[in-house]
């Protein structure tokens, strides 16, 4: 019988311990690395979406417009360290690039390819544990005031284009279904089948104990290099290296400082968000709400109301 193929993988995110579950179910032999406990970043405070029709990117046409108004609000939901500027250029010289229509359909088209597969593939993995509680299935709505109208109508169309399936609201609908908020808005799209997890990290727990219960191994150490040994990846600690058949990166933000070891020139940069808890106003709404125009979401959560937003570029620290 073949010896089992060993697998490492960088980063124990939610992103992290999918990989470790699925190729444990393929028969391989997984260790995950991470510097902190698991579920002590990005899968801590974000807004719990499962989101399987956000195949849209972000650079519109005419995103740029918006951008001055953006950074010249307090309530604006874009923020920059300008000291950070001068070393995000590359990046944002390739995000103006990808500023079109076509872009915009290229990248949408195989993103819905891969979103489309994301609800059944977790429903796979939730058949091993008990998520009574922590994902609800009440849809996800967004909604939006005049503002920006063409750009609206713009991802419906394109959405509509790689077969996502929306629904179109009117204000009425928005009322019907959330009667708490204050009618400012003009119209919105409602995701039906989308759900959210009211605890995110402890979800993610969930599946870490899993795979930690059908085997898997976890090592809690800063992996700060890593190249190969005959054609096999060798990933380094400071104390520690470790040989694998295989490799797979998923540490967020931080993994470009690993694929640049590799001479991998990924073009990838820190976007970081931030979120509040209202507590005991989770009852205010049914389902996560996205405002569209002030970048801002609400979920409903254990923990309350969790508002998350801003998208700040400036760097890893």
């Amino acid at each position: 019988m073949d010896k089992k193929k060993r697998i490492g993988i960088i980063g124990a995110g939610i992103q992290g311990v999918c990989n470790a579950l699925f190729l444990q179910k393929k028969g391989f032999e997984v260790t995950l690395f991470d510097r902190d406990e698991p579920g002590n970043s990005a899968s801590y405070g974000n807004a719990g979406h499962f989101s399987p029709y956000a195949s849209v990117s972000l650079n519109r046409p005419d995103v740029l417009l918006d951008v001055p108004a953006m950074l010249l609000s307090s309530r604006g939901p874009l923020a920059l360290k300008w000291n950070y500027v001068p070393k995000m250029i590359p990046w944002f010289v390739k995000f103006l690039f990808n500023c079109s229509k076509s872009k915009m359909m290229h990248t949408a088209k195989y993103m819905h390819q891969i979103l489309d597969i994301a609800l059944p593939a977790f429903d796979e993995l939730f058949e091993d544990i008990d998520i009574e509680g922590l994902v609800e299935k009440k849809g996800i709505l967004y909604i939006w005031d005049k503002t920006n109208l063409k750009s609206r109508e713009l991802e419906i169309n394109m959405r509509k284009e790689i077969g996502v399936e929306q629904q179109v609201v009117t204000p009425k609908e928005i009322h019907d279904l959330e009667p708490n908020i204050k009618p400012f808005y003009h119209g919105g799209v409602y995701y039906n089948y989308a759900r959210h997890a009211t605890n995110p990290k402890k979800l993610l727990l969930k599946l870490f104990d899993l795979f930690l219960n059908k085997g898997g191994k976890f090592l809690k150490l800063n992996i700060n290099d890593l190249d190969f040994d005959e054609d096999k990846p060798v990933v380094r600690s400071e104390a520690q290296r470790f040989i694998f058949d295989k490799l797979v990166i998923c540490c967020g933000a931080f993994s470009k400082k690993l694929t640049d070891k590799l001479h991998e020139n990924v073009p990838l940069d820190t976007e970081r968000g931030y979120h509040i808890h209202f507590k005991n106003c989770g009852h205010l709404i049914s389902r996560p709400i996205v405002y569209q125009n002030r970048g801002f979401g609400m979920t409903p959560m254990e923990q309350g109301l969790r508002v998350v937003g801003t998208v700040e570029f400036g760097g890893l620290n």
